[in-house]
């Protein structure tokens, strides 16, 4: 350990919070800033238990709180052990993934101001409220059912 800097004393190697920066390509580190990082930027830490790369991601993306610990209490091996991901109050929440699926036993609502798409799994109906829909298709857009109403 580093103990005779008066910058890495032992009150230094304590838990503390912390950033995700990127993510290695080895999916296996991360670079990450912490609370009172004695070389005053961001730095490659190990991960401390399995993460997805979308969890990392949203931790980039929003910055979320992390937790970062130090192997065996040395402040220059740092180790990301937790993402806080309380996403109240943001202004903008990015999700990203190959494929994502958003589930709701009875229904789901996609809501923004007064303009909304709900759908009702006991129904199967799909009802979007708005001022103005607009749709269009580069090549074919098919409207098939067994009734069509208009107006």
């Amino acid at each position: 350990m580093h103990d005779s800097d008066p910058a890495t004393s032992s009150v230094e190697h304590y838990a503390r919070m912390g950033w995700v920066y990127e993510i290695h390509s080895d999916y296996r580190h991360v670079k990450v800033d912490f609370e009172g990082n004695p070389l005053g930027q961001p730095v490659w830490a190990v991960l401390g238990r399995l993460f997805t790369k979308a969890d990392l991601q949203l931790a980039i993306d929003h910055r979320l709180d992390c937790r970062i610990e130090f192997v065996a209490g040395d402040i220059h091996t740092p180790m990301l052990t937790n993402i806080y991901s309380s996403l109240l109050d943001e202004a903008l929440i990015v999700l990203r993934a190959k494929k994502m699926v958003i589930q709701g036993e009875e229904s789901i609502t996609l809501r923004s101001g007064e303009t909304q798409v709900a759908m009702t799994a006991k129904t199967g109906t799909v009802k979007t409220t708005a001022q103005n829909i607009n749709t269009s298709a580069d090549k074919l857009q098919k409207i098939q059912a067994t009734k069509v109403r208009l107006n």
